[in-house]
């Protein structure tokens, strides 16, 4: 076997691999001479099948296999001699193929490789970057302690509703026998609609058709104890008689109160409590600081990276593997954010090879976690919450091991363990401003 390999660009090379008989001819007959020994043919023995007959039977199949494998391998192997950042997938020549496989003896493939330019990451060079801390202005402290004081309000029973009220109640059609103990928040209601239960008492009824009610079909399955797909098939006239109204009375700023939302003893006064409550939301805010960070790392990294890609070489690769299902309008318009992505991988992966970082299965196992909580609504919950997520998650990554799901993990792993190693190197300037303020900032660069 010879192969050629001919560097035009910095981002393109041809390849032409010449495959000889002696390449292939000793596996093909090894596979041949298998096969005999175990082919279920009508009329023949197991195991004394001739091999001309096998060779009649199977002898094609066999010998594509095998030459196009020694193809592979050549490729795979003048990639690594060479260096190659290799970028799609090396393409043969549209002619490649078309091979008289019952007279020929000798084959030629040609390909065309996209790569990446060479480049190197220095990150001594990388500018300062900001890191943002977010501070809540008075207003959104303010904002913060009404909402708190309703959601750990008292509940109080008045004797006619209000905006706001949840109404519990019998709604019923008699007309399909439906009935059910409901319960509806008013102020959930379409707001054309929402007329008709103010005022309500306990025990008046009212009527309305079903579906001008709610603002969603969800809502709507709520109020009726169906699911989304089963709500959105009512319809008609249906009455609602009230049982119960009820009203949450915002709290007081008193211990309770305060004990309720920071935990007892955090804080004994209310000069306490909003210096407390302004930390913790503080913190709640340090993940979109750091979502912010993490984009400005991968910028930076972008612009003081230079790589060439082979940009026409991609597009007709692109076109090529989606078969149809995109054209070249829609691979042209997500064009920029594919060669984003592709030169964020290499410069990563660069990053990972000189600093030696590994994702270890720790780390894969983290992120599955992540997911799981998220479900849950965070990491509160029942004793034993931790322990049980992390059985799922070792369940789940064992039973997707191997698969699109479990690679996707570890690329999640993996970039997060690149970002996280340069978050620790790259210089950082703290700067505190106030919500409204990161956000415009955060909107700006996001929409650039």
């Amino acid at each position: 076997m010879q192969t050629k390999f001919d560097k035009q660009s910095s981002t393109l090379a041809q390849l032409i691999v010449e495959i000889n008989e002696v390449d292939y001819k000793k596996e093909v007959d090894k596979k041949l001479k298998e096969y005999a020994k175990t082919a279920v043919v009508k009329g023949f023995r197991p195991g004394h099948v001739p091999i001309q007959y096998i060779q009649n039977l199977y002898g094609k199949g066999v010998l594509i296999d095998e030459v196009i494998k020694v193809a592979s391998s050549a490729v795979n192997e003048c990639i690594a001699e060479n260096h190659l950042r290799v970028v799609g997938e090396p393409t043969p020549k549209e002619d490649a193929y078309k091979i008289d496989w019952t007279k020929q003896k000798d084959y030629t493939f040609e390909y065309e490789i996209g790569f990446a330019s060479d480049f190197t990451v220095n990150l001594d060079t990388l500018p300062a970057l900001v890191q943002y801390e977010i501070e809540p202005s008075d207003v959104q402290l303010e904002n913060s302690i009404e909402d708190l004081k309703k959601r750990f309000g008292n509940e109080s029973e008045p004797e006619d509703a209000e905006i706001g009220d949840l109404i519990f109640g019998i709604l019923k059609q008699d007309a399909t026998e439906f009935s059910f103990q409901s319960g509806i928040p008013t102020d959930k209601v379409i707001e054309s609609a929402q007329y008709i239960f103010k005022g309500l008492e306990k025990g008046s009824s009212i009527k309305f058709d079903i579906q001008s009610i709610f603002e969603t079909v969800k809502e709507l399955g709520f109020a009726t104890g169906k699911s989304d797909e089963e709500a959105s098939t009512l319809i008609g006239e249906f009455e609602f008689t009230v049982e119960k109204i009820t009203r949450i009375l915002p709290s007081e700023l008193n211990q309770e109160f305060f004990d309720k939302v920071l935990g007892p003893g955090k804080a004994s006064n209310e000069e306490e409590f909003r210096t407390q409550l302004k930390e913790v939301l503080m913190s709640n805010y340090s993940r979109e600081s750091d979502f912010l960070l993490d984009f400005d790392i991968e910028k930076s990294l972008l612009e003081n990276t230079p790589i060439e890609l082979p940009n026409a070489f991609l597009k007709k690769w692109l076109l090529e593997i989606n078969d149809g299902k995109a054209s070249e309008e829609d691979i042209e318009k997500e064009f920029d954010a594919i060669t984003r992505g592709l030169k964020l991988d290499l410069i990563k992966t660069e990053i990972a090879k000189i600093h030696d970082l590994k994702v270890l299965y720790a780390d894969v196992l983290e992120e599955v976690k992540s997911e799981i909580r998220g479900y849950f609504g965070g990491q509160g919950g029942f004793d034993g919450m931790e322990e049980f997520i992390e059985n799922m998650a070792k369940k789940q990554l064992e039973e997707k091991k191997d698969t699109e799901n479990s690679k996707k993990y570890f690329e999640k792993a993996f970039g997060r363990k690149v970002i996280g190693f340069l978050k620790e190197k790259i210089s950082k300037d703290v700067k505190t401003v106030f919500v409204e303020e990161f956000n415009q900032i955060a909107s700006e660069k996001y929409k650039v």
